[in-house]
């Protein structure tokens, strides 16, 4: 048995402000960043789903009733050395908090596109501050079971606002609770980090005062961006909280069953899959004069439209080709 919970590979973007770079202490872009219109915005924003996917972990899982996690940075890099890295977005201590359910659809920054950076970047990461999370329990009382609700909130870094109270890393909160009203309570300073640093392509970085995820991107931001962006994080979190059955008197196997002290040992709780969409679409030529027609037919802006395609579909150019071009038709 486990007397705290363990928490695994939470992944999501990311916070507010702008983007500035180098190592965090708002140096910002040169001449080189990806300019676009002066009122042109990038909105990031976390998209959650609990679609069915395959676990192979050999681990009892379910997917939480309830699940959310707050945002505070988001860094992009060049590769895992990259002496200046961009800060797309910093909310320090209050946190963008994010919901993990299905269907959540959460805007966590919206930054001008001016301020990003030109270049290919390969490694997201992710500073978070806070996890919260529902899950079904049976507690084994002295002499009976009931059936009911395990509720845990657990700070992840230092100098978190958290409903209202200034709170540091390793402080939570779990409550079992039955119809509603609590009948088990704890709270404490020194809940333990993930068990799992990495799992499902996610890594978690864990330094003195701060908890990260980094993964793989793929993300190229051209040098001239046409009109409004949007970077999309998408998560998978179907029976993402992931724990060990234990073959204890009057455990059930694929029941996360708990006492009032400890519980059975959690050992990921997150997102089961992930993916980052980028809409960076480049700007098309600055003179009318330059324009040609594509050739006739149709083009295909459906999501996700792939980069070399992105000018086609948004911006002046289409616009244009709307206009001028009548042997061409968009499908949206």
């Amino acid at each position: 048995m486990r007397t705290f919970l363990i928490l695994g590979s939470l992944i999501t973007a990311t916070a507010c402000g702008g983007a500035t770079e180098g190592d965090g202490n708002g140096t910002t872009p040169g001449d080189d960043g990806a300019r676009g219109a002066a009122s042109a915005k990038v909105e990031i924003r976390v998209r959650a789903s609990t679609s069915p996917v395959s676990h192979d972990d050999g681990l009892a899982g379910q997917t939480p009733s309830d699940q959310r996690i707050g945002i505070r940075r988001l860094t992009l890099l060049r590769s895992a050395i990259d002496p200046t890295p961009l800060v797309v977005f910093d909310h320090a201590a209050t946190a963008v908090e994010v919901g993990l359910n299905d269907q959540d659809d959460t805007v966590v920054a919206t930054v001008p596109v001016a301020a990003l950076k030109a270049g290919n970047y390969t490694i997201a990461r992710v500073s978070v501050t806070h996890v919260r999370y529902s899950v079904a329990a049976t507690m084994h009382g002295p002499d009976r079971l009931v059936a009911g609700t395990f509720n845990n909130t657990q700070v992840l870094s230092d100098g978190v606002l958290l409903d209202g109270e200034q709170r540091n890393k390793g402080y939570y909160r779990f409550s079992f609770e039955v119809g509603g009203s609590p009948v088990a309570e704890q709270v404490g300073d020194e809940g333990p980090l993930p068990r799992a640093p990495s799992s499902g392509g996610i890594t978690t970085e864990i330094a003195d005062t701060e908890t990260a995820y980094v993964f793989p991107v793929d993300v190229g931001v051209p040098s001239k961006i046409a009109g409004d962006a949007k970077l999309t994080f998408e998560i998978n979190a179907h029976e993402s909280f992931r724990w060990r059955d234990e073959p204890a008197a009057g455990y059930r196997t694929g029941v996360f069953d708990v006492t009032p002290t400890s519980y059975e040992p959690v050992e990921r709780f997150g997102a089961s899959s992930f993916r980052l969409l980028a809409e960076l679409p480049p700007e098309a030529p600055s003179s009318n004069d330059s324009y040609t027609c594509p050739p006739n037919g149709t083009i295909n802006c459906m999501p996700v439209v792939p980069m070399e395609r992105q000018h086609l579909c948004g911006g002046s150019y289409a616009a244009w080709v709307k206009k001028n071009c009548p042997g061409v038709r968009y499908t949206y």
